[in-house]
């Protein structure tokens, strides 16, 4: 299997992405990690939001035998999306528990006394869980947006009273965090998660979806590429005069596919 093509989205870029991709795999949960390592202390200049993604993806390939990154998603201090492993394959996120789950990791460490999360950050959260919800049908409830914590190790669900009276112990990780919005029980997701996701799926349908544009190609010859860049391979050409349909941009790249990885330069576009 290739490796996974990571691309940055800003939350609304990430959403039209969204919105106009068809995705073949039956999404029924949405798990909430956080990467504990690396953490906020860990984003330089010199070691930014790319440099994790691929530095993740190879700790999790040499150290856990993994075929790829875990996550499908990443979000990061800054309120920009990561898409990493494809949405269509499974996750490596809850042992046990990946089947029909996409996995979120938010890149910090939310246990109490350390990463203060950004308010970026925060709504990049909500809104993604929500977007998500929204995308797949599903709604912000115990059974289909989860946290890691809420699970022991073969997969299976803890008891809510266990979870909710702190009983887990080192069964299972701290996953997303022992302050990730309140605390990491079922009783504080349902007091102070999942109302904010509520309220973002019921502001985001009042809002039109990103539209789709149309553009010509201005060029003689118009490389399609796999992904948002020159180091890309390339798929087929375009003629000038050709009419493509954008369903995103990244990196002064545009997407001219809901249903592959078909990318051109935006400036040859008009």
């Amino acid at each position: 299997m290739a490796l996974a093509q990571f691309h940055i989205y800003t939350p609304q870029d990430f959403q039209q992405y969204l919105v106009n991709t068809v995705f073949s795999r039956s999404i029924k949960m949405i798990q909430n990690h956080h990467t504990w390592e690396p953490n906020y202390s860990s984003l330089s200049a010199n070691q930014g939001e790319m440099y994790w993604l691929e530095s993740m993806r190879d700790y999790h390939i040499h150290n856990n035998g993994w075929s790829d990154i875990a996550q499908n998603l990443t979000t990061f201090p800054s309120g920009n999306i990561g898409l990493c492993r494809p949405i269509n394959i499974t996750p490596a996120g809850i042992f046990g528990a990946n089947s029909g789950a996409i996995c979120i990791e938010n890149l910090g460490n939310f246990d109490a006394g350390h990463d203060q999360m950004t308010l970026p950050h925060k709504d990049t959260i909500v809104f993604l869980n929500a977007v998500l919800c929204i995308k797949f049908n599903l709604k912000p409830v115990k059974e289909q947006v989860v946290y890691h914590h809420w699970f022991d190790r073969t997969g299976k669900r803890f008891p809510e009273s266990v979870v909710n009276n702190n009983q887990v112990g080192n069964q299972q990780k701290t996953c997303p965090g022992t302050a990730f919005f309140g605390t990491n029980t079922i009783t504080s997701a349902e007091a102070n998660f999942f109302p904010l996701i509520d309220n973002k799926i019921k502001q985001l349908n009042e809002t039109p979806a990103p539209p789709i544009t149309s553009r010509i190609v201005n060029a003689s010859v118009l490389n399609v590429r796999s992904g948002p860049g020159t180091s890309f391979p390339v798929l087929r050409t375009l003629t000038q005069g050709t009419e493509v349909s954008v369903y995103t941009t990244s990196n002064q790249w545009s997407k001219i596919s809901n249903t592959a990885d078909e990318w051109v330069f935006s400036s040859y576009l008009s």
